[in-house]
């Protein structure tokens, strides 16, 4: 999900700014499954709303402890 989210941030900071209303329409025909549900649900607006709930949603949440037992756990 992460690499989807940079390509699409990518495309939004070169184009030209009157055109973030299609490439959003755009974007939101590329996603499909469980999330295009969701977010069909869901009252986002623009590619900032879209992008914060993804990250929110669909990325891991890993925390310190996670890291250090990875890190220093007995294999």
């Amino acid at each position: 999900m992460l690499a989807f989210i940079s390509k699409v941030d990518t495309v939004f900071e070169v184009i030209n700014p009157e055109n973030s209303g299609v490439l959003y329409k755009f974007v939101l025909t590329r996603i499909s499954g469980e999330p295009s549900v969701a977010i069909r649900q869901r009252n986002l607006e623009n590619w900032d709303d879209l992008r914060t709930f993804l990250k929110n949603t669909y990325t891991e949440k890993r925390t310190l402890d996670f890291y250090t037992t990875q890190s220093f756990g007995v294999r």
